[in-house]
């Protein structure tokens, strides 16, 4: 009998666990927002690959695989209602699924996400120097995208860099600092 109450014991104390345990996958961990938070302003938010298309040096096996849109638009500049808490990341990855475009990222450390791949268009797929940017309000953080806090008005620009970010707007490496 005595093996009985510690039994219901176990199970009532792990269904109290269960029931106050957040429990979240690494996707809504990075999301920043939660289906209950309200609305506390919009940003506009676009993603583009033009460089790879500007430039016939690079990417000649992703322009010919047909996933470089003709235009190099992927999302055009959308007003995206954002919640508090949103991030650059955030607001990206609801606007790829919002819309069914493939995305691919990688969970660097517990809060830090690093974007791989958009519309199957991948780093490294124009060289070395080639992966996904992001800024916003035409600066480009140097924190990750999943720790970039957003604001109401933010313009958020994913763009596609075949050279570093010097193709982009980005003069980080040009700066004469060393980096590394």
């Amino acid at each position: 009998m005595k093996k009985i109450y510690i039994a219901a014991a176990a199970v009532f104390a792990a269904a109290v666990i269960l029931f106050f345990l957040n429990v979240e996958t690494t996707e809504e961990h990075y999301s920043g927002s939660s289906p209950e938070s309200a609305e506390s302003g919009y940003v506009t938010l676009s993603v583009t690959c033009t460089e790879i298309i500007e430039n016939d040096d690079v990417g000649k096996n992703i322009k010919q695989s047909g996933v470089v849109p003709e235009d190099g638009v992927i999302i055009p500049e959308t007003n995206i209602p954002i919640s508090d808490g949103d991030t650059a990341f955030s607001v990206l990855k609801t606007a790829l699924d919002e819309r069914k475009i493939h995305f691919d990222f990688t969970s660097v450390t517990e809060r830090s996400a690093y974007v791989r791949g958009i519309n199957n268009i991948y780093e490294y797929d124009c060289g070395d120097l080639s992966g996904w940017m992001y800024s916003v309000n035409d600066d480009f953080p140097t924190v990750s995208s999943s720790e970039y806090i957003l604001h109401d008005g933010d313009r958020v620009a994913w763009r596609y860099t075949c050279d570093l970010g010097r193709d982009v707007g980005d003069n980080y490496y040009n700066s004469g600092v060393d980096h590394e």
